[in-house]
């Protein structure tokens, strides 16, 4: 609608290509964080972008879009009891160990 989420996307695709997973796993990757159903944006397109993955990267994907943030209505909520600082500190460490746990896996099982 305001071109906001083009713009996250290609924030987060270089992210999503370091663990060697396609580009448009990006936009199941943004959507989960707005909600948690938004990882079934991996099934769109008559599937093409699940189709065009391997076992392991389709799990990555899943992994990554399921612990790399909370969705907004569970973040505005710890923000409502945290803080907003609280909360950003505690999403961003949430992001880095998600992320960092990610490429792991890949680099011992990617192959």
């Amino acid at each position: 609608m305001l071109g906001w989420t083009e713009k996250v996307v290609l924030l987060f695709a270089p992210l999503v290509q370091w663990l060697n997973l396609p580009p448009e796993a990006a936009v199941g990757l943004v959507f989960s964080m707005v909600r948690k159903d938004g990882i079934l944006l991996f099934n769109e397109g008559n599937q093409a972008l699940l189709t065009s993955m391997s076992a392991f990267q389709l799990f990555l994907v899943v992994y990554l879009a399921s612990t790399f943030s909370a969705c907004a209505v569970t973040f505005w909520t710890i923000a409502k009891e945290l803080g907003m600082k609280g909360a950003l500190s505690l999403s961003g460490k949430q992001m880095i160990t998600s992320f960092t746990s990610a490429l792991l896996l890949s680099l011992l099982f990617g192959g």
